[in-house]
């Protein structure tokens, strides 16, 4: 087993929360709940947020997720057209009524889906990655389990089904993916448009979030009410303060909704900013013994960015630790990790960076000693 060693570096920011935040909560009759920075996936508060629940439409954030993979992976283009089925065109609930058999644009697809959460343009899309909405229902399943989510999927809809359920923290983890994707907010902060169908029809479509009108900096994601879930919603807002996304399932009515969101959303940015503790490349260390290398010493950087929460008035509880290998010898290649900054909280892990090199080190054998020697003596 390879040894380390560790190098203490003590330093003024970030904080996880303190148990104040978590008892502060929400008066609400909200089943459950969860508010979350986006960038860590740090809860603030929350309610009951692993209780596996129906959610109806926020079933539409995982689809939504796998149509901007796909997208991004090339597998969808905004381009393509789509000739929507007869299942498609059928699925009811929030629709902007399509016609079965006529062709429709991926991106006009794609808009109703996020602006008004179209069934039928949903299950369109479903069935022109996987073939069937059964097919693409397995997709979602399968990157529920990757995610290490409770999520169980029966359709991708959210339309109600025997069995299928999230839970708040299941969406919220969902969300944290998805606002990751530019394309998101192309359409997720259009509040009224109208659907244009290829004989010229139109269909109005209405955000079913109303915060992005009425709560600044609030850009998204989606809402779903059916009887057995009740009024749920996942909204993300972003501000100089950072990235913070709710979830919220099971409210009473849909007004209850927004304003508990109002009041998450008020209580993250009134208490707590998102700071960077690492940047990608920051050098955390220099001069490291190289044992047999060619190139005697190598400084060591961050492998990538790392961002926190701050409670504001408590910014100074943080430390981090660089942990090296204890001999790191040769051959080494650019982007060998030698070790990790770990990073505490009141002696709690809260992150940990990769440390890695930035070069290449080869072994000090005797064909590049005898190299180290000619130049020295033609250049020294």
């Amino acid at each position: 087993m390879k040894k380390l060693i560790v190098f203490a570096l003590v330093f003024m920011t970030l904080l996880a929360l303190p148990p104040a935040a978590a008892a502060a909560g929400l008066t609400t009759q909200a089943k459950s709940y969860i508010l979350v920075d986006a960038g860590s996936g740090a809860a603030l508060i929350e309610k009951d947020a692993d209780k596996q629940l129906e959610c109806a439409s926020l079933v539409k954030s995982m689809s939504l997720l796998l149509f901007f993979d796909a997208e991004k992976n090339g597998r969808l283009s905004l381009s393509d057209t789509i000739t929507v089925s007869k299942n498609a065109a059928s699925k009811g609930g929030t629709q902007v009524f399509i016609d079965a058999n006529t062709m429709h644009k991926v991106s006009d697809l794609l808009k109703a889906v996020v602006v008004c959460s179209a069934n039928d343009a949903c299950v369109a899309l479903a069935e022109k990655i996987a073939g069937s909405e059964e097919a693409f229902v397995e997709m979602m399943n399968k990157k529920a389990r990757e995610m290490g989510l409770s999520a169980n999927f029966v359709n991708c809809t959210g339309l109600s089904a025997q069995g299928q359920t999230m839970s708040a923290r299941d969406v919220a983890k969902v969300c944290a993916e998805l606002v990751k994707y530019d394309l998101l907010y192309k359409w997720s902060t259009v509040w009224l448009d109208t659907y244009t169908h290829p004989d010229g029809r139109k269909t109005e479509m209405v955000n079913t979030n109303r915060l992005v009108k009425y709560y600044a900096g609030c850009d998204g994601i989606c809402t779903g009410s059916s009887p057995g879930a009740g009024y749920c919603l996942a909204a993300t807002a972003k501000r100089s303060g950072g990235r913070f996304i709710f979830v919220l399932l099971g409210s009473p009515n849909s007004s209850s909704r927004f304003d508990d969101a109002n009041k998450a959303f008020d209580y993250a940015y009134a208490g707590f900013s998102a700071k960077t503790l690492v940047t990608e490349g920051q050098q955390l260390a220099g001069g490291l013994r190289v044992n047999s290398g060619a190139t005697p010493y190598v400084n060591v950087y961050a492998a990538k960015s790392f961002s926190a929460l701050v409670e504001k008035g408590k910014e100074n509880r943080i430390e981090k630790e660089l942990v090296l290998l204890e001999n790191i010898s040769a051959p080494l290649k650019e982007g060998d990790a030698v070790g990790y900054l770990k990073i505490t909280l009141d002696g709690q892990e809260i992150g940990r960076v990769d440390a890695v090199v930035k070069q290449d080190v080869e072994v000090m054998n005797f064909p590049n000693a005898l190299k180290k020697i000619l130049a020295w003596w033609l250049f020294a």
